[in-house]
């Protein structure tokens, strides 16, 4: 439960923040990448063991992320608000799809620890509800202070119920190639590993 609280904590700073700045966008892409930097730059230093899965996570969430943003705002099924000239695309979206995946990560993490994950249908399960809750909350939050708007019908509180589908599909994919780039760099680590019991 302290873990949750925390967590939607940090999700409801972060979608006031770029909520009340958005319009300002290169600034809030300029504190997400200073927050980036620290993240990843602490993780780094310290040597932790995870450094290589957050800077992998990172770059792949941000990469196909931004090519989601490209398709959904080309075909019109989202627009974003109050950007300069005639701009759709924010400066802050890279950054954001990537610290996505390390806060999805940190969730996903110590729920496996906390609760004794193994199986891998457990890990599946919990990643899709992980997937399903935390983002939609964070865009109900960014949406309510009119960062931007879907143009899909089927909306909960702005979120259009195939936009949530597609969060899980997409954070279960970027789960997947981790899970394939662990194996190949012999990472192990509990969300990503079916064997976790040797690192609790």
């Amino acid at each position: 439960m302290q873990t949750i609280l925390r967590n939607l904590l940090k999700l409801t700073v972060a979608g006031i923040l770029i909520g009340t700045l958005h319009a300002q966008d290169a600034l809030v892409a300029l504190i997400l990448a200073a927050y980036a930097g620290y993240t990843l730059g602490k993780k780094f230093l310290s040597g932790s063991a995870d450094r290589g899965i957050f800077l992998a996570g990172f770059l792949i969430s941000s990469v196909f992320g931004v090519l989601c943003e490209l398709w959904g705002i080309h075909f019109g099924h989202w627009e974003y608000h109050d950007l300069s000239g005639s701009r759709q695309f924010p400066f802050w979206l890279p950054f954001a799809w990537g610290l996505a995946f390390t806060y999805i990560y940190g969730i996903e993490r110590d729920l496996v620890l906390c609760l004794r994950i193994h199986t891998l249908f457990g890990k599946v399960i919990l990643a899709l509800l992980v997937a399903m809750v935390f983002p939609t909350i964070g865009e109900m939050i960014t949406i309510y202070l009119g960062v931007w708007t879907y143009n899909w019908p089927y909306q909960i509180l702005g979120v259009p119920l195939l936009a949530i589908l597609l969060l899980m599909v997409f954070h279960s994919g970027v789960n997947l190639l981790m899970g394939i780039i662990c194996k190949k760099m012999d990472w192990v680590d509990p969300v990503f590993h079916v064997e976790t019991k040797a690192m609790e």
